[in-house]
């Protein structure tokens, strides 16, 4: 990802919220196709300075072939929002775009055993809003469940997150920035903007 400094941050205490919040990202590698990518849901947990991502995909996908320590990438996405450059005091002005992007490098490794892919499983259903119980169901179904997935862990090497919020503009042009994205109901990336000003006494 290109890394402007102004909109660079390696605060964990941001980062890790920014994947939790949005966690359904992209898993990206290298096969003898090429690139590959699929789209999961993931768990993250600080470890020491960096992270590590959980979660697991359908036993026949190709990606499945970089478990044994190979190169990854994941995604993440947070808010993000078309700007107007009407919104700026400042004019002539051209329209960008406001977002939150998280990129964690690592490495892949295979979580092959019961106890540890059923860990991933439980915490990627814990806030299921019927309650669902993993821990419920006939046993022979839950071991068939399982012979089609293969779960992962990702252990960062490095961690790469940008918050492009206006930052580079004036107060009077980011106010009304806010303004506009609450016109629109972006208020995610409002919010997100209004953090960048200074604090008022």
């Amino acid at each position: 990802m290109y890394l402007r400094p102004a909109f660079t941050s390696d605060d964990l205490d941001r980062i890790v919220p920014v994947i939790t919040e949005n966690a359904f990202g992209t898993l990206i590698t290298r096969t003898e196709a090429g690139m590959e990518a699929s789209h999961v849901p993931f768990l993250v947990a600080r470890a020491g300075e960096g992270v590590v991502l959980s979660g697991h995909l359908g036993r026949p996908n190709s990606q499945c072939a970089a478990f044994e320590g190979g190169p990854a990438l994941a995604v993440f996405s947070g808010p993000h929002a078309y700007i107007a450059p009407g919104w700026y005091a400042t004019q002539p002005a051209v329209p960008t775009w406001d977002y939150v992007a998280v990129h964690v490098h690592g490495v892949l490794e295979p979580v092959d055993d019961f106890a540890g892919t059923t860990e991933i499983l439980r915490g990627l259903s814990a806030h299921d809003p019927a309650g669902f119980d993993m821990d419920a169901l006939a046993s022979d179904y839950l071991a068939g469940m399982l012979r089609g997935i293969r779960a992962f862990r990702l252990r960062s090497t490095r961690i790469e997150a940008q918050w492009k919020l206006s930052q580079n503009r004036s107060v009077a042009d980011r106010e009304g920035v806010i303004a506009g994205l609450r016109s629109e109901g972006q208020h995610a990336t409002a919010d997100l903007v209004a953090a960048t000003l200074p604090a008022t006494a």
